[in-house]
């Protein structure tokens, strides 16, 4: 929290966040949060040595959202569990959930076929995982082999499937498990003025067991970018009082939503404006003086 004192007539201003902490020395778990525009994967593989195909445009591929969490040191990085790696929906695709027959949103559509039997296949509440020991960070880069990726046994990820032909079968299967990732592009920390850009490369395979012991590889491949942005709260740069106007600007975080209010005796609080979203990393807002004494303060 921090208090800010103009000319008569007074305001003090405060801000509710959290202080920016140094990125380096961070010894307490720090969130990334993933960009959905660069953050994407593939799904690949097949049931029975029959190659999964596209049930339509786009449904081998998802987006994914949320957040990763790690340890960051000067020197070193380990993703210590609790990361929500969130596939986004891609479409409609067969079939419905538990297997029965039409469509209904899901993350991925598969479709495989044998000269015996089609199967039909939707990957739903994909929610994906990332653990590791201390990686070490040289020059911005660290090991991605040393990654594992799995789901969370708290998690509802799991594949609905139906096979018709000679051969049927349909029902739902949940996935769990971790696999080591097994590609050798190297991961990357970056950081700029406006924070740190985690990548990481994504290369994974999962088996499931549909009509027989381990009939069903799933690979997952692609990479997952996020962001921690150097702003961890409100900072304000700017307090002008002119022609009983006060006009406060404050650093931001682009896309952020931030609350102001007011008040005359710090205990009953007025809200001005809310869902006040910044474009860039700065945002300014302006009021008439109606007190001798006002206080603002402002929170997201």
């Amino acid at each position: 929290m921090k208090t800010y004192r103009v000319p008569p007539p007074l305001f003090l201003v405060v801000f509710l966040g959290t202080v920016a902490d140094p990125f380096r020395g961070v010894t307490a778990p720090v969130i990334f949060n993933l960009d959905p525009a660069q953050s994407s994967i593939t799904l690949s593989g097949n049931v029975l040595n029959n190659a999964f195909k596209e049930q339509g445009p786009g449904s081998l591929t998802a987006s994914f959202s949320g957040t990763i969490a790690a340890d960051v040191t000067g020197s070193t990085i380990q993703f210590i569990g609790g990361s929500a790696i969130d596939a986004l929906t891609s479409g409609n695709w067969q079939p419905q959930t538990g297997g029965a027959a039409g469509s209904a949103p899901a993350d991925y559509g598969v479709t495989a076929a044998t000269p015996f039997a089609t199967a039909f296949a939707a990957a739903r509440n994909i929610l994906v995982d990332v653990l590791s020991g201390p990686l070490p960070i040289t020059n911005g880069t660290f090991g991605s082999s040393q990654l594992a990726f799995g789901f969370p046994t708290n998690a509802t990820s799991g594949v609905d499937y139906r096979v018709t032909g000679l051969l049927s079968a349909s029902g739902h299967k949940e996935l769990v498990g971790l696999s080591t990732n097994r590609i050798t592009t190297a991961a990357t920390l970056t950081t700029s003025a406006a924070g740190e850009t985690l990548t990481l490369p994504v290369d994974a395979d999962f088996f499931l067991s549909l009509l027989s012991n381990k009939d069903t590889l799933l690979n997952l491949k692609g990479k997952l970018v996020a962001t921690r942005s150097s702003i961890q709260g409100p900072v304000f740069n700017l307090i002008m009082v002119s022609n009983q106007t006060v006009t406060l600007r404050w650093q931001t975080i682009p896309g952020q939503k931030y609350q102001l209010e007011s008040s005359t005796d710090l205990n009953a609080w007025i809200i001005e404006a809310t869902n006040l979203i910044a474009s860039m990393n700065t945002f300014a807002w302006s009021t008439n003086i109606t007190h001798n004494f006002q206080f603002f303060r402002i929170s997201y």
